[in-house]
């Protein structure tokens, strides 16, 4: 089939590389193209309160590969006055297993996982992004050009991702976000407690945005 094909378009360098060498596709049929993004749509962010809670947030699909069941372990290790926010359409057995998971975690940590239905893509702003301190990108798969990051970026929300694939591209750690060990709760809550911590740096870093 490839060969039936003239050009094959990649938004990511990691996608890219793959179609190269994992799939033998010619060099020279291969091209990086960036997504575009309207930009002003996600302008507009309104500052977080001083002395609130720092909330994490997910916003994405309830499905095992996208690791939220890493994210609420992490979770559960992280001190301090901190609450975690989940956006998404329920499915079924796998949200279930998920509310079971946060509902097993230490004492004065299930009460604070919130379960939030799914948002207008035009609101993000407002609906999300404006009610979070910091997203997480938990993902077990290794993405290629994930969207929420652009738009986190853009919106100059910090973002905390696991070091490979796409996210790795996109996250720079101590630049413009930070990455943990892929796969890895634990490391993903040592992250998260660097921004409890440390607010300002999170502000810091997140201002930095979308590098390329």
């Amino acid at each position: 089939m490839t060969e039936l094909v003239d050009c094959f378009i990649a938004p990511s360098r990691y996608l890219l590389d793959r179609y190269r060498d994992g799939f033998r596709i010619p060099a020279g049929k291969l091209v990086h193209l960036d997504y575009g993004f309207d930009l002003p749509r996600l302008g507009g962010r309104c500052d977080r309160a001083e002395g609130e809670p720092f909330v994490f947030g997910y916003i994405g699909t309830h499905i095992p590969a996208k690791g939220i069941q890493h994210l609420i372990r992490a979770f559960g290790e992280v001190d301090g006055e901190v609450r975690l926010r989940i956006w998404g359409r329920p499915r079924g057995q796998d949200t279930e297993a998920l509310k079971t998971l946060a509902r097993d975690l230490p004492a004065g940590k299930r009460d604070r996982v919130e379960w939030l239905p799914e948002y207008r893509n035009a609101d993000i702003v407002r609906d999300v992004f404006d009610r979070v301190d910091a997203i997480v990108v938990p993902s077990v798969w290794v993405e290629n050009s994930p969207l929420v990051i652009h738009e986190v970026q853009q919106a100059r929300v910090p973002v905390i991702a696991a070091d490979a694939g796409g996210m790795a591209e996109y996250v720079r750690h101590g630049v413009n976000g930070l990455t943990f060990e892929h796969r890895s709760w634990r490391s993903l809550a040592e992250r998260m407690q660097q921004f409890v911590d440390d607010p300002a740096l999170a502000r810091r870093l997140g201002r930095r945005g979308y590098l390329p």
